[in-house]
């Protein structure tokens, strides 16, 4: 069973410094889905990605324009299907040929494309908390496949010491777990969330 790792994020910096200590160990051909209630902090978090990739331009929501490409050391694809209804208008995109050997794929509201998804990927849960601070976020990274599994211990080993060294109070005890997978997820909720928003 693939294990979730999970993280509380008490600003939108502690979430960028999250993203940052994803991009180590993204490869070409790596695909990332971001999943959460709008506002969250996905495109925050895909900041820290990129930004740890070599990208030195801006990044931004691709809500309106659906993709944004960036070049860093490899080229990143940042997505958006938010505004998509149907599976078939993310194919009619090009969605197949975005999956490209040489390039990080980064969705935000992946979860809708699921059965596009290749094999392999890692999908990172967003959610806001009811108590603590307005910033205050909880991540769980939910791995598919082996290779990912691998991953994420080093994705928690760099996220402790990033944190640790941007805390003026130095380490406080690590703010990462396990947990066993499959992590629950509320579709509903978020479903209705996007129907009144829309």
């Amino acid at each position: 069973m693939n294990r979730v790792l999970t993280v509380s994020s008490n600003s939108p910096k502690e979430t960028r410094i999250l993203g940052t200590s994803l991009a180590p160990v993204l490869l070409p051909g790596d695909v990332v889905t971001l999943s959460g209630d709008l506002g969250a902090g996905k495109t925050t978090f895909v900041q820290g990605v990129a930004s740890a990739l070599g990208v030195t331009v801006q990044v931004t929501s691709p809500t309106f324009v659906i993709i944004h490409h960036y070049e860093g050391r490899f080229p990143v694809v940042h997505m958006d299907v938010y505004r998509l209804d149907y599976i078939q208008e993310v194919l009619d995109l090009g969605f197949e040929e975005l999956l490209q050997p040489d390039a990080v794929m980064l969705v935000e509201w992946g979860e809708a494309l699921s059965p596009l998804l290749p094999r392999r990927y890692l999908d990172v849960e967003i959610k806001l908390t009811d108590d603590g601070p307005a910033d205050s976020r909880i991540f769980a990274f939910q791995t598919v496949g082996r290779e990912w599994g691998r991953k994420l211990e080093r994705v928690r080993v760099t996220g402790e010491a990033l944190l640790d060294a941007a805390s003026a109070e130095g380490s406080g005890g690590s703010r990462f777990s396990y947990e066993s997978g499959p992590r629950t997820r509320d579709h509903g909720s978020g479903a209705d969330e996007k129907d009144a928003e829309a």
